[in-house]
């Protein structure tokens, strides 16, 4: 009967070792998550800075973190490689703004939570991250991000931020690609477009 609780006892040991070290894979992009939700979350709730001080503090926290080059590739599907010199130029910069404004409207909703990492997993190049904001209370709120990142040559950026099983990136592509069908593909629509909802 020892022998057996003795074996029993060993694999549950080797087991529990299994998953910390299956985990420990990808702490430092937890750690990443982690880090980049509570600063974001701080500096939206920061009652004590203005608005343009909260703006460039964001903005300046969100474009060290993500893969804005990338990203705005994606949104824009095969309209980009069709575009000029001056068109990509142009787009990229009103993206960055349009972009960021994405992500403050999508956090800003939140403060006093606090970001609980669930697990990891790599889906081919990518990690996901997946992550409950969470404020305890009388009403507990419990959103769940998955965060899309790619790690390359030990530089971590965000791809995707997943709320509740919706894409922001592929829902702003959908949303890109409608406009240009609607459009006759005009990117400088587009671009105008992006720039008036920035303002």
């Amino acid at each position: 009967m020892n022998k057996l609780k003795n074996i029993i006892f060993g694999i549950i040991i080797l087991f529990a070792l299994s998953i910390n070290a299956q985990t420990s894979n990808y702490s430092n992009e937890e750690k990443f998550v982690s880090t980049f939700t509570e600063e974001a979350i701080s500096i939206l709730s920061n009652d004590t800075i203005n608005d343009s001080e909260k703006t460039r503090a964001f903005t300046s926290l969100v474009m060290s973190s993500i893969d804005l080059p990338l990203i705005s590739k994606f949104v824009l599907a095969r309209s980009w490689k069709e575009s000029s010199d001056d068109q990509k130029q142009r787009y990229l910069i009103a993206f960055k703004d349009y972009f960021v404004n994405s992500y403050a409207n999508k956090l800003d909703q939140y403060s006093g939570e606090k970001i609980s990492i669930i697990d990891s997993e790599e889906v081919g190049k990518y990690v996901i991250v997946n992550s409950n904001i969470v404020r305890e209370g009388t009403d507990t709120l419990k959103i769940n991000l998955k965060w899309r990142l790619l790690n390359r040559d030990s530089q971590i950026k965000i791809i995707d931020l997943n709320i509740e099983g919706i894409s922001l990136i592929i829902a702003q592509r959908e949303e890109f690609q409608s406009f240009l069908a609607n459009n006759n593909y005009d990117l400088d629509k587009l671009i105008e477009k992006i720039i008036s909802v920035s303002n």
